[in-house]
């Protein structure tokens, strides 16, 4: 019954923060969107090849022959009095170096160095401001040197806006990639920042710290991907870098939490598969990434290698956590269905690009990805995860300490016991410190026992417990070793009280035996470590120390001297 309300509780307040999330998000994008864009997707002449064409619309038009790199496209038409006042022409490309003119003027470009020393040139989001001065007639014209092979296969979609529109509205528009991508990368940095504190506390931190990782990897990814990094970076070669590195990277992190949360419950066939699968993904991270670095190959022309990984990742990642599924916590249920819906979102990812590019459909719907959202989800579910863990961790840590405390305690009196006592003796023998040992045995509990019922001889061992306790509370622990038997230890810094706390003892005694059937009454001796020293200094290193129960055999014996002399009808004969 408990873990159905955990799992109630953890599933509503995942709903909850995705539904705050998804209002939050779309009042943003309302107040944000420019709604009187113009679209300039008609009317345009294109030039590729040598051949020149009039095409209906670039969002319909496709490019049929084959890109290859050094390849060059020009697209040019005549600008109309319908343009706005201080107009941005927006569009976004693909690993292409442009250049854009007005009446043969170039007045924008970007990364030209790059693309010249055959360096990664990205993609990313143009804004290119046309100027004040436009009138009816004007001639716009760009032009477009594809840096990639097989990079092309659909011309840019175009719109105009006001230059203070023109920003805002782009970053309105991508709102839930952006509010998804910051959530993740600042939910990764304090991941990792509390795992780095939990190292000093020795506390599990791997889980966590893989969990951070992961987060900050999905979280960079989903802004370079829908390019609203640029908010921070307008380097496309930087973003189209990070980007891909993010991505390549982040299986490595989510295959090592998946180590470690399986670890010894899984076959060694699957256990040795799970670090075959993670050090081919190592693999291809460093190796694709010498050869973007160095300008050899760069990601975009190795992208085809990492789909076929993460198909790799999928199959394994279903077949490691499946497999005795039984024997998962609900924690670890929780991991397992974000890893899930990551793992799922992710093939109908990879679907959607592959069936983009290959039927030219980028501006369909088929052009947006829905992994920032299987991303979040995969987010909240580890938060859950932990929320339920954590949970699990404050339990057991009290039902631990209460167990624990349980076993060093008495049951009839609640003062400690026998275990406790060897528990401190070892801690004593282990220091060269001075202590004191007060043996004590009570009298009359045999003759209760037999006269009045064992029942008031539980009475009277409670009552003198508290008499005992409550006297030597504030120098040393009380303990009772059984039956009448009952034993203090005092060490240094109050063994000139032992004699002050054994007064208020037969004080509180005579106070708590006007509610029983006999007076309570015991015999004591007390015993100190340094007398076992000839005088010598305890402290100094050829002091002889002797051990805790020497002490105690000293003092039992004056406990019984004592109670030889005493004239009492209670004493045991």
């Amino acid at each position: 019954m408990l873990d159905r309300r955990q799992k109630f509780f953890a599933s509503l307040v995942a709903v909850l923060l995705i539904v705050l999330i998804s209002l939050a998000i779309v009042a943003v994008r309302e107040q944000g969107v420019y709604d009187s864009g113009i679209k300039l997707n008609h009317g345009w002449t294109l030039i590729y090849h040598g051949d020149t064409t009039q095409i209906q619309s670039t969002e319909t038009y496709a490019i049929t022959d084959k890109v290859v790199r050094g390849d060059s496209l020009i697209l040019r038409r005549t600008l109309t009095n319908e343009i706005p006042y201080s107009p941005v022409l927006r569009f976004k490309t693909y690993q292409s170096f442009v250049e854009v003119f007005r009446d043969g003027k170039k007045i924008y470009s970007n990364s030209e160095s790059n693309y010249k020393e055959h360096k990664l040139v990205g993609s990313g989001v143009h804004f290119v401001y046309l100027g004040i001065s436009l009138v009816k007639g004007k001639t716009l014209e760009l032009k477009f040197y594809f840096s990639e092979d097989d990079i092309w296969n659909v011309l840019p979609t175009f719109e105009v806006l006001p230059s203070n529109y023109a920003f805002g509205d782009f970053y309105a528009r991508h709102s839930i990639a952006l509010v998804i991508g910051l959530f993740l990368v600042l939910f990764g940095i304090l991941t990792l920042f509390l795992s780095a504190g939990m190292i000093f506390y020795r506390m599990k931190f791997f889980q966590i710290m893989m969990i951070g990782f992961l987060s900050i990897c999905l979280g960079i990814w989903t802004l370079c991907f829908t390019k609203v990094f640029q908010l921070f970076s307008y380097d496309f070669a930087f973003n189209t870098s990070l980007e891909y590195s993010c991505l390549y990277i982040s299986p490595l992190p989510l295959y090592l939490l998946l180590l470690h949360m399986r670890y010894k419950q899984i076959g060694k066939i699957l256990w040795r598969g799970l670090i075959i699968v993670a050090s081919i993904g190592i693999l291809i991270f460093v190796t694709t990434s010498i050869l973007n670095y160095t300008d050899t190959v760069h990601f975009p022309q190795t992208l085809w290698v990492f789909h076929a990984y993460v198909i790799l990742c999928v199959v394994y990642l279903f077949a490691a956590v499946i497999s005795k599924k039984s024997l998962l916590d609900t924690p670890t249920k929780f991991l397992a269905a974000g890893i899930f819906t990551f793992g799922a979102f992710s093939i109908l990812e990879l679907v959607r690009f592959n069936v983009m590019t290959l039927f030219r459909l980028e501006h369909t719907m088929l052009g947006i990805t829905w992994l920032p959202i299987g991303t979040l989800s995969f987010i909240i579910l580890l938060v859950m995860s932990y929320i339920v863990y954590t949970y699990r961790l404050m339990s057991a840590k009290t039902e631990k300490d209460v167990l624990k405390e349980i076993a060093y305690r008495d049951s009839l009196t609640g003062i400690y016991n026998r275990t406790k006592c060897q528990q401190i003796f070892d801690i004593l023998d282990a220091s060269t410190a001075d202590f004191a040992i007060v043996s004590i045995d009570m009298n009359g509990l045999k003759l209760v026992n037999d006269r009045y019922g064992h029942h008031e001889g539980d009475q009277l061992i409670k009552a003198f417990a508290m008499s005992f306790h409550d006297a030597f509370a504030e120098i040393g622990t009380s303990i009772r070793m059984g039956g009448d038997e009952f034993l203090a230890i005092i060490r240094i810094e109050h063994i000139d009280e032992v004699e002050v706390a054994l007064a208020k003892m037969k004080v509180y005694q005579e106070r708590n035996s006007k509610k029983l059937l006999t007076p309570l009454e015991a015999a004591y001796g007390v015993a100190y470590r340094h007398e076992f020293s000839n005088g010598a200094n305890t402290n100094s290193e050829n002091a002889e120390l002797a051990d805790s129960e020497k002490v105690y055999q000293l003092a039992d014996e004056r406990m019984y001297a004592m109670k030889s002399v005493m004239k009492s009808t209670l004493i045991r004969k």
